[in-house]
């Protein structure tokens, strides 16, 4: 199946005045054809977290025949409005962004991605599953309709995965490339400023492609990390002493992992619960990378705290 491109164009109002027959046949050919402008679920997700096949269930089909829309070339039946209105950050990293379908019927795929074109796909590498990869996928919006060949819906989970640019592949589910070995803290993450006495709370998603079970990495440390640290936090104490304190809760079992201004490794997995902590007595002013991991390979959604305290003040000595 070809994919075919159709630019978002701008629509001006009518005319005062003009013939009401003609505004009616506007409106009921537009209801022929899915429209991009009337947003789905919001979704958000990144390249670096794609990394991970991210997974979103929905049911499949709708109302609509693709097959009597001019301006949409595709089959299948879909909603009027997208699925999913995904928010894609593509961290200048130049990766391929794809899309696939796995469910148990006959489903299609129709994107109108972040430049305004249309995309489609009904049946990849011999299955009537649909794929599509897009090549140095640029950052923002694409709007996803998961469609069927029938008219029956039916429940279907829409994947999205990045690749390395120019792998050569064009669809399905392609060998994954290798993950990087080891994270590595000059990569930086999101920057954080905290001072003494400060606190700042941060949402993230833990987990990521690197395998600390595997003992590569010349460190006392396991779970599942991204190569790039989740933030890099600059502390200033401001001439005091006193605990640096970074704590996570997640909605699974969750790891920290720090590498502190002199480049040494910290890491904790369970300190309540399932969710780690760590105290670093007489925290150094500096860069500490920190990372959310997983115990398991799944990513899921996190928050992580950081605070800083000043030592108590030595009480004064009297006469």
């Amino acid at each position: 199946m070809t994919v075919y491109h159709y630019f978002k164009q701008s629509f001006m109002m009518a005319a005062a005045g003009a013939a009401v027959s003609v505004a009616f046949a506007g409106a009921a050919a537009a209801q022929q054809c899915p429209d991009w402008q009337l947003g789905g679920i919001p979704i958000t997700t990144d390249a670096e977290t794609a990394w991970v096949p991210q997974q979103y269930p929905l049911f499949a089909g709708g109302g609509l025949d693709l097959g009597a829309c001019d301006s949409v070339e595709g089959v299948g039946r879909v909603t009027p409005a997208p699925n999913f209105t995904l928010q894609y950050d593509a961290l200048t990293f130049g990766r391929d962004l794809e899309f696939r379908v796995e469910t148990d019927c006959d489903t299609t795929l129709l994107i109108n991605d972040s430049t305004g074109e249309w995309h489609f796909n009904d049946d990849a590498n011999g299955t009537l599953q649909p794929a599509m990869r897009l090549p140095n996928a640029p950052s923002g919006q694409y709007d996803i309709w998961v469609g069927t060949f029938g008219s029956s819906s039916c429940q279907a989970t829409l994947v999205a995965e990045s690749f390395p640019p120019g792998d050569g592949s064009t669809g399905g589910t392609p060998t994954q490339p290798a993950a990087p070995v080891c994270p590595e803290w000059s990569l930086g993450g999101t920057e954080v400023q905290l001072m003494a006495g400060g606190t700042d709370t941060q949402q993230t998603m833990a987990g990521g492609n690197v395998d600390l079970f595997t003992n590569a990495c010349d460190m006392q440390a396991h779970g599942y990390v991204s190569q790039a640290p989740n933030f890099s936090l600059y502390y200033d104490p401001q001439g005091q002493t006193g605990p640096l304190n970074i704590s996570v809760s997640g909605d699974c079992d969750t790891t920290l992992l720090v590498n502190d201004p002199t480049t040494a490794w910290l890491f904790n997995d369970d300190a309540t619960d399932l969710q780690p902590a760590l105290q670093i007595s007489d925290a150094q002013a500096g860069r500490y990378d920190v990372w959310v991991g997983t115990y398991g390979a799944s990513t899921c959604s996190a928050s992580i705290t950081m605070s800083a305290g000043a030592a108590p003040a030595s009480p004064q000595s009297g006469k």
